[in-house]
């Protein structure tokens, strides 16, 4: 069989905004993976990446562990230019599944733009699947997008397995 793709929305309330999250990730029958994410804000800031990876345990079906790699961009919708200064870096992801139930813990690390200015990003999740093919996800998020201060908030989101 061929990649199994995922398409997940998350919304999150951040301090002062809600921003808007959409990832989508085709994994391999075994352990190779490529992703892509944008995050917006009413405010006009985003961050976007895409990355390659793949899973020590070889697409395990109780436990993950995901080491991934990833290049993408910050901004702010109201620079001059919309692709912002670029972001590279890896990420570590660690999850579990029992049954329906499944949690994971995300870290992503890198820089944006000079190297002085860290890019990062850490995910506590907890989801029940709905179906086979329809999750739903509760998660807490803290992202530092480079010069800024670090924020964090808390989201739902909804993921569409094929």
């Amino acid at each position: 069989p061929g990649p199994e793709w995922h398409l997940e929305a998350t919304s999150q309330l951040m301090p002062e905004t809600v921003t808007l999250d959409l990832r989508a990730q085709a994994e391999g029958k075994h352990d190779g993976y490529v992703n892509a994410a944008l995050r917006v804000d009413p405010r006009g800031r985003w961050l976007g990446h895409a990355g390659v990876g793949f899973d020590l345990f070889g697409g395990g079906k109780t436990v993950d562990l995901r080491l991934g790699l990833f290049l993408g961009g910050v901004g702010d919708v109201s620079q001059d230019a919309m692709f912002g200064r670029p972001a590279v870096g890896g990420e570590l992801l660690f999850g579990l599944k029992f049954g329906r139930v499944f949690g994971h813990y995300r870290h992503l690390d890198g820089f944006a733009g000079p190297l002085e200015d860290r890019l990062t990003e850490d995910e506590l999740r907890l989801g029940f699947g709905l179906t086979d093919h329809l999750r739903v996800f509760g998660q807490v998020i803290a992202v530092n997008p480079g010069d800024q201060l670090v924020e964090g908030g808390a989201g739902i989101g909804v993921e569409a397995v094929f």
